[in-house]
C-alpha cells in the first residue's frame, strides 16, 4: 500500500551500513517510522529529504512490518535556522519533544502545524526564542491530554492573586493562602501575576491566536521555569537536546536561568 502525505522529519537513526529509520510528524497518519535506504550512498535522491527539520511531502511503502520512503519532494528545510546553533538546537529540541509524545492520528495536523509556526517564528526572528519553547512545552502537553487547570485557584476558587503558586505535577494553580494548607511535599513553584495570564493565554486563546503577545524578561525567565518542569514532570524523561540548547544559549547570552 502507497500513501502520500506532508510532514516534518523529527529525527533519524542508522539501521545497517547504508540505510537510515525516519520519524515523521506526518498531516494525515500521525507519527511515521520508515527506513530511507542508500542514505549514505554518494547522490542519494533522498538525503535532503531526510534531513531532521525538512518538512516534505512523503510517498511511503506500508509493508506489513516495515514501511519504506519512495519519494519526497521538499516543501521547507528551514535552511536559516541550520545557519545558528542555538535556534537549531532548540529546534532539534522541539522535534525530540513532539516525537515523546503519544499522537491522536485523527488530529495529527493541529502538532504539526503547531510545530511548523513554532520553527517559522524562531526562523525568522518574530518572537524571543524562549517565549516560543514556554508556548510549544504548554500547548504541546495541552493537546495531549495534560492541559493544566489555570482557571482559578484549585482550593478556593479565587481567579486572581497578586502571587499564584503553579503544582506542574498536579496541573493546577493555588493562590498564596491556600499555599499554606498544601504540604512541603509537593512541588510548587511561584506564579505571579503576569506569568499566569501569559500560561491562561497559551492554553485558552485561539489557535491562531498563541503567539500574539510578549512578556517581560523576568516574567519570560519565571515563565520557562514552569513549562520547562512542566514537560519534565509529565514526560518523565530528559532531553539531551534540551540540555545542549540550555548550554549554548548560556554561552551566548550568559543569563539562562531556568
Amino acid at each position: 500500500m502507497i500513501i502520500k502525505t506532508k510532514g516534518i522529519v523529527l529525527n533519524q537513526r542508522n539501521i545497517g551500513d547504508n540505510d537510515k529509520v525516519i520519524t515523521i510528524l506526518s498531516k494525515d497518519y500521525g507519527i511515521i517510522e520508515a527506513i530511507a535506504n542508500g542514505l549514505k550512498q554518494k547522490n542519494s535522491r533522498l538525503a535532503a529529504s531526510t534531513q531532521p527539520l525538512c518538512y516534505a511531502e512523503f510517498c511511503i511503502f506500508k509493508g506489513k512490518k516495515y514501511n519504506s520512503i519512495n519519494s519526497a519532494e521538499i516543501e521547507n528545510l528551514f535552511y536559516d535556522l541550520r545557519l545558528d546553533v542555538v535556534k537549531l538546537s532548540l529546534a532539534v529540541y522541539l522535534c525530540d519533544l513532539t516525537a515523546s509524545i503519544t499522537l491522536n492520528n485523527d488530529s495529527s495536523w493541529v502538532y504539526l502545524r503547531l510545530l511548523l509556526n513554532t520553527l517559522s517564528l524562531l526562523e525568522k526572528n518574530k518572537k524571543d526564542e524562549r517565549l516560543l519553547k514556554s508556548i510549544f512545552e504548554l500547548k504541546i502537553l495541552s493537546l495531549a491530554g495534560f492541559m493544566p487547570d489555570l482557571v482559578c485557584c484549585n482550593q478556593c476558587g479565587i481567579y486572581e492573586d497578586k502571587l499564584m503558586y503553579f503544582l506542574p505535577v498536579e496541573s493546577k494553580l493555588i493562590c498564596s493562602k491556600c499555599i499554606e494548607m498544601i504540604p512541603e511535599t509537593i512541588i510548587s513553584i511561584p506564579a505571579p501575576l503576569p506569568v499566569v495570564s501569559a500560561m491562561r493565554h497559551i492554553i485558552y486563546s485561539e489557535d491562531n491566536k498563541i503567539f500574539n503577545f510578549n512578556v517581560k524578561s523576568k516574567t519570560l525567565q519565571q515563565l520557562n521555569l514552569i513549562t520547562e518542569y512542566f514537560v519534565l514532570s509529565h514526560i518523565e524523561r530528559t532531553f539531551k537536546s534540551l540540555d545542549m540548547y540550555k548550554k549554548m544559549y548560556a554561552q551566548l547570552n550568559n543569563d539562562y536561568n531556568t
